[in-house]
């Protein structure tokens, strides 16, 4: 049996479908629900919308549980019975407020792995393979490291100051001290995690959304430098899922990213090719206009993510890291996960998406 936490997120949710694909065991969901129906109710609902092929699924099992408690918040003999019948974890369950200061975070990011931690020593050292973030390297290049390679480890240096990658980092740091002890271990870290490439489904206030939403309002889009490490949500979860059922995949860390370079003024590049008349402009008269919007709600969550200097490398000391992954590309290919294009189509699709949820606006040269 596989256990997997974050099933109802925006990444765990397909990363459970994947499970379900790729292998034929039972899957046991830790959610944080007031009971199991409910636990059920919301991932089962879930999987109807994205992956309605394994919704429906009788090796899927479910329990209420709460990561930021002893046992994983489960009754004694629940948790009991749960580390003699699994034999792997996945932990996918996460904070991703970007905007969130690292107090905020840690209570799920650090003491919830803590916990995910001890469950897999009561498990019989049950292997873990824990998804973590690239975001760990986002100051990497204040550090000294202009490339980052499969082998190279986070520090403090590396990750920053900011909340989110602090607190990814700090995870890390504790799984790391548990596979010195003898635990097995995989870690991945995904990119930038980009929308859904089959429907163009993505968050709707998440940091693209909101990115989005921002520009289109203001008119500008800010002038950046660098590439962005991307990957679209079930590209990232089907990467994951394959590389857990390879031999060799333990002992190691996997940068989880779409193969080609994503240069960060792409961003802007396809925003205009769907419609948008959207005007390059400096950092600071980007922000300018976005405090020009007052207190909308994209320009005010915007405003708030120091991570988008980062992101978007809105000044050369703030560019992120190359980073290297060739043999996580060559373990991907060899077993056969397709690489979909992050092409101009990917990205209307994303734009149809979240112009019918009402997150942006239609472009003025684009009018339905």
């Amino acid at each position: 049996m596989l256990l997997l936490t974050g099933a109802t997120g925006f990444l765990g949710s397909r990363l459970c479908a994947e499970l379900l694909r790729q292998t034929e065991q039972e899957l046991v969901c830790v959610v944080r629900a007031s009971s199991a129906s409910e636990a059920e109710e919301r991932v089962r609902r879930r999987l109807a919308r994205q992956d309605p092929e394994v919704a429906g699924s009788r090796r899927l099992r479910f329990v209420a549980g709460d990561l930021t408690r002893e046992r994983l918040g489960l009754p004694g003999d629940v948790y009991r019975g749960l580390a003699e019948a699994v034999t792997e974890v996945h932990h996918c369950g996460a904070s991703v407020n970007m905007a969130a200061p690292y107090a905020a975070l840690a209570p799920v990011n650090v003491a919830g792995t803590a916990r995910v931690l001890e469950f897999c020593r009561a498990a019989g050292d049950s292997p873990l393979h824990h998804v973590s973030t690239l975001g760990v390297f986002f100051d990497a290049r204040r550090a000294g490291l202009d490339v980052v390679g499969e082998h190279d480890r986070p520090t403090q240096e590396t990750c920053g100051s900011i909340g989110y990658p602090r607190s990814k980092y700090q995870a890390e740091a504790l799984v790391d001290a548990a596979a010195a002890e003898g635990l097995p271990v995989a870690v991945y870290r995904p990119g930038l995690v980009l929308a859904d490439s089959r429907d163009g489904a993505c968050p709707h206030d998440d940091f693209t959304a909101n990115l989005y939403a921002a520009c289109a309002l203001s008119g500008l889009f800010p002038q950046t430098h660098g590439t962005i490490p991307v990957v679209a949500a079930d590209h990232a979860a089907q990467i994951i899922a394959a590389l857990s059922q390879q031999d060799g995949s333990l002992g190691a860390a996997h940068p989880v990213m779409h193969q080609d370079p994503f240069p960060a003024h792409r961003f802007l590049e396809q925003a205009r090719a769907y419609g948008y008349d959207l005007a390059p402009a400096p950092a600071d008269q980007w922000l300018a206009g976005l405090k020009a919007l007052g207190r909308t709600p994209q320009a005010m969550a915007i405003r708030a993510l120091a991570i988008s200097r980062h992101i978007l490398g809105l000044a050369p000391d703030t560019v992120l890291p190359r980073f290297r992954n060739p043999r996580t590309v060559k373990r991907t290919a060899d077993a056969g996960v397709p690489s979909p294009a992050m092409d101009t189509a990917y990205f209307a699709r994303m734009f149809d998406h979240l112009i019918d949820q009402q997150v942006i606006p239609h472009p003025a040269r684009r009018q339905p």
